[in-house]
């Protein structure tokens, strides 16, 4: 048996919630089988609930972008020193083999259509950007 993912309402609810209590309050209305307590309990853990998932949330979107920001400065770094490696032992036919596995991620590129012309054109290996430095 697979497992469902769970509803989740709009983000209104919790507003529609509150009014259909209020309005549940106002007019004492009760209905078969739901107490008008459980109504109210009902908001009162939706409201609670909703402020410490949307700090959690706040929490979670800065530490988010903290951690990209940091990552992309540890990124530039690690593109100076590589590009460094490769100028420094660019005779060195060793080292750079070793530094050949540091190549980017080219895996998720798609191939341009090359329209008319030449068929090995579109075969040219496209030039890197340099590395920014922060």
């Amino acid at each position: 048996m697979t497992t469902r993912k769970p509803y989740y309402p709009s983000k209104t609810f919790d507003e529609d919630l509150g009014a259909f209590v209020d309005m549940c309050t106002v007019n004492k209305w009760e209905f078969p089988g739901i107490p008008l307590k459980s109504l109210q309990d009902a908001i009162a853990a939706q409201r609670a609930e909703r402020a410490s998932h949307d700090a959690l949330e706040l929490q979670y979107r800065k530490q988010h972008e903290s951690f990209g920001v940091a990552q992309a400065q540890r990124y530039a770094l690690f593109a100076c020193a590589l590009h460094a490696a490769r100028g420094l032992f660019r005779n060195n036919r060793a080292v750079l083999a070793q530094l050949a596995r540091f190549t980017g991620n080219k895996g998720n590129r798609r191939k341009k259509a090359v329209v008319g012309g030449d068929a090995a054109a579109g075969s040219l290996p496209v030039p890197s950007r340099p590395p920014v430095t922060p």
